[in-house]
């Protein structure tokens, strides 16, 4: 796969995530229990944690559900229903997870772009 891909990619993927912590984020303002850590009850944390994860995975989910229109050529065979529950569940792992993928990327990217170059001039000098 090439580079430019995987960044068209991860780059959906990483706004997939943000908008659907976003989404959380608005969930967890409006319902006051989520909102706030429960130092004292072990269990209750447990459950308050686990409603969170659900909630994020049902944001992701629903978020790559409502952008399944807008996206980009290099992901359009990606269209199915359980292509986008998928993205769905990468969405709701984190944007900081994706956003460090992103980074890595582009590094690679700007590697292969150096060693063109190189590998360009060599050609030139051999000439």
């Amino acid at each position: 796969m090439e580079t430019t891909n995987l960044t068209a990619i991860i780059s959906v993927i990483l706004a997939l995530s943000v908008a659907s912590e976003r989404l959380v984020e608005i969930i967890k303002g409006l319902v006051p229990y989520l909102n706030k850590e429960i130092v004292d009850n072990e269990n209750a944390e447990g459950r308050r944690r686990a409603a969170l994860q659900f909630i994020a995975v049902a944001a992701g989910i629903g978020t790559a559900l409502l952008a399944q229109d807008y996206l980009p050529t290099q992901i359009a065979g990606l269209t199915s229903n359980w292509s986008i529950i998928g993205l769905g569940l990468l969405a709701s792992g984190g944007s900081g997870l994706w956003n460090s993928i992103l980074g890595y990327v582009s590094s690679i990217k700007e590697i292969k772009k150096t060693e063109a170059k190189q590998g360009g001039q060599a050609g030139q000098a051999v000439r």
